[in-house]
């Protein structure tokens, strides 16, 4: 890069000159326009993190100064962008002269930009966010992965009033802490060095300990094919840069409470199948396997947990956290909800069956214990809940 200065004509000419891969003549017209990008701009072949404001904002900062930018370029040849600004300040209004130590806050102020640290809280002053906890009070955990500093440190702080925050500055420090620290969520950046959000995206979703984590992915690409790529990886959510941080929120607030809620329809409604709880195909296949290994040791009343991790083929530690994460019960209450949903089933279907027999054919141990567990899931006996309507 080159930098030339001159003065012409009593003006003051700046001139910045690269030798990069230039602008195409139909990008010339709009590349000073807020968020534009060039199709074949150096983002486009590296990837890396741009706002699109860089030129936008140059723009109103000279033209505030009375100036003007041109741009000349052609493609494969680089771009002379050339600066006219007017010497002194006798061309400026008395009450447009800005100490140096002020400058920043008038910019803001005359432009309408913000400092990117700012946005997240100018964007929640008005915004009422009920803070997510557990049942144990403790908060939700989110994990950030965002190679851009800046960036990440903003959605810390739109983030850490409502949850715990983990950061990562990489899809490959992204995928190891996701394993490490099994968060709720996980907000990421598509283009990183090492390994792309959506690549790791996918890594995620064909592991069974991490599939059930949902995943939404940012990009500075907003072509249709490209959200369809990073859907088809298996991402829950797709926004496109730059986006309202409220909506980023509100997004996985909402990812979070759907969990929550499919969580609570399973446990509490008789007819629910656990299929309504799996949101991909590895998790699918997983509850399908639980099932059927269930079904197998259904009267059994030595079934442990041990016996069904082992198979399902994964430890008893990873068993425990992919039930909870997955069902919001640990394995044993997943293991008796079950029954208990089979229970309430024979008893409408099968008259017949008397509830001695239904608690034998389930591994209860004994009827008077069948019974106490059936009303503290129903808040009815076995009895009243044959004699009920429906």
């Amino acid at each position: 890069i080159e930098l030339v200065a001159d003065v012409v004509d009593e003006q003051i000419v700046i001139k910045v000159i690269d030798s990069g891969i230039g602008i195409d003549k139909k990008d010339l017209s709009t590349i000073f326009e807020r968020y534009y990008q060039a199709s074949n701009s150096f983002l486009s072949s590296q990837k890396e993190f741009s706002t699109g404001l860089g030129l936008a904002l140059c723009k109103e900062i000279i033209e505030l100064h009375h100036g003007k930018i041109q741009v000349e370029s052609k493609l494969n040849y680089g771009s002379i962008f050339i600066i006219t600004l007017l010497p002194g300040k006798l061309h400026f209004e008395k009450d447009a002269h800005v100490k140096i130590g002020e400058t920043a806050g008038a910019v803001n102020t005359m432009t309408g930009y913000m400092p990117v640290e700012s946005v997240a809280l100018d964007d929640l002053h008005d915004l009422e966010v009920p803070a997510l906890q557990k049942e144990d009070e403790s908060r939700y955990k989110i994990l950030i992965v965002e190679d851009n500093r800046e960036l990440q440190e903003t959605l810390n702080t739109l983030f850490s009033p409502f949850y715990q925050v983990l950061q990562a500055y990489d899809g490959v420090e992204g995928l190891r802490i996701a394993h490490e620290e099994e968060p709720d969520i996980i907000v990421s950046d598509i283009m990183m060095p090492g390994m792309y959000g959506d690549q790791m995206c996918f890594e995620l979703k064909q592991n069974i300990a991490t599939c059930h984590i949902p995943v939404v992915l940012l990009t500075a690409l907003s072509s249709t094919e490209d959200n369809i790529e990073g859907l088809m990886k298996g991402a829950d959510d797709y926004i496109t840069k730059p986006f309202n941080t409220k909506i980023l929120l509100v997004k996985c607030n909402n990812l979070i409470r759907n969990r929550l809620l499919q969580q609570q329809k399973y446990q509490h409604e008789p007819a629910s199948t656990m299929q309504l709880l799996a949101n991909n195909e590895t998790d699918k296949k997983f509850l399908q396997k639980v099932e059927s290994v269930i079904e197998a040791y259904l009267s059994d009343t030595e079934f442990s947990i041990d016996k069904l991790a082992e198979e399902v083929a994964i430890s008893r530690r990873s068993l425990f956290s992919k039930f909870k994460q997955l069902t919001g019960m640990t394995p044993n209450d997943f293991i008796l909800n079950y029954k208990l949903k089979k229970a309430a089933f024979l008893l409408k279907d099968d008259t017949n069956l008397q509830i001695a027999e239904i608690a034998d054919m389930l591994g209860f141990g004994s009827p008077r214990y069948f019974s106490r567990c059936f009303k503290n899931q129903f808040n009815a006996s076995p009895m009243e809940y044959r004699n009920s309507r429906g």
